[in-house]
């Protein structure tokens, strides 16, 4: 007697490249649109393709890994609160909390890029998400100010007029160190001599 042949082992003999051209179809379809979502998202920053972390290049920037998808890094959620635009608020901000602004660690430091055009600086660039990423290059919007401040003095000349003499009934005038005698000191005076003066002459 002939054998029959297994229906169900040969449908799914049949059915097995169908299911795995789908499978790698979807797979396909998947890369592209995730790759497509990045270079969407890197245009929409500075140096975006540019990002690098430990040496590695990061092109999911707004991702804890680095090739994207998965739960986002701190960068990410912040570029997500501004719907994916570069904001000069995104750029002032420091999103990993390392001490350096997201503009300056992608190369913006004055946050005046704008997409299409070319940032102010595409060497050096750290992630913006991590904050063991930090760029080698200072801030140029920061201005040194050294305060040379040198206090002012004052010199003051000092006069000194110390006059004394005998008038009427003995009194003794003296001007105080340091200061000029009002007008009405010096005519007492004078008329003291003249009255003394006189005196003697009798």
């Amino acid at each position: 007697a002939q054998a029959r042949p297994n229906r169900f082992v040969t449908s799914r003999s049949k059915r097995a490249p169908a299911t795995m051209a789908l499978f790698v179809g979807t797979l396909l379809a998947t890369s592209a649109v995730c790759t497509s979502g990045f270079a969407d998202f890197a245009s929409s920053i500075p140096n975006g393709n540019s990002v690098f972390k430990d040496g590695a290049s990061w092109p999911g920037v707004g991702h804890l890994s680095a090739y994207g998808s998965g739960p986002l890094n701190s960068f990410g959620v912040a570029f997500k609160a501004v719907k994916y635009e570069w904001t000069k608020e995104l750029c002032a901000q420091d999103s990993d909390g390392d001490g350096q602004s997201n503009g300056l660690e992608l190369g913006d430091p004055a946050c005046t890029w704008t997409r299409g055009s070319s940032p102010a600086r595409s060497t050096d660039i750290s992630h913006p998400g991590f904050a063991d990423s930090k760029t080698a290059t200072a801030d140029p919007t920061v201005a040194s100010t050294t305060a040379n401040t040198t206090p002012a003095t004052t010199t003051m000349a000092t006069t000194t007029m110390a006059t004394t003499t005998t008038g009427l009934g003995g009194q003794i005038l003296i001007s105080k160190a340091g200061t000029i005698a009002p007008l009405e000191s010096l005519l007492s005076l004078l008329l003291s001599i003249l009255v003394f003066q006189n005196l003697l002459g009798r």
